[in-house]
């Protein structure tokens, strides 16, 4: 398993959902009063129908979301630190067992590891 890029995932993140939120403020002002975009003064207290009032919202929508981001990248990248500690841990006991039933040769640890790790990722 991978690990995220914290700060790419944020800002990433941030940038999508910044971005929706511009797109439909301006279709709001542009064409209709979107019932989606009345919902919005719920999240973001300062959106109004207005182009200043779009970009605030839409920065807004960016820090919020991008502070999200980072936070699920953060938590995602600990449980794939212990998900493979814990995997780590497996393969090296499951290796050392192997090395003694095979009379603990000299030379063969990386045969044993690669063992152990096709055993444990059922392969």
């Amino acid at each position: 398993m991978e690990k995220l890029n914290v700060k790419a995932f944020g800002l990433a993140l941030g940038l999508a959902w910044g971005g929706l939120v511009f797109i439909l403020g301006v279709l709001n002002i542009l064409f209709w009063d979107n019932f989606l975009f009345r919902l919005m003064p719920v999240a973001y207290l300062s959106c109004r129908s207005t182009v200043l009032g779009n970009i605030f919202s839409a920065v807004l929508a960016f820090i919020y979301a991008g502070l999200f981001g980072c936070l699920i990248a953060w938590f995602y990248n600990r449980i794939v630190v212990e998900i493979c500690a814990e995997r780590e841990n497996k393969i090296k006991k499951l290796a050392k067992k192997i090395w003694e039933k095979k009379g603990k040769p000299f030379g063969s640890e990386k045969d044993d590891w690669r063992e152990a790790e096709r055993i444990i990722d059922g392969k």
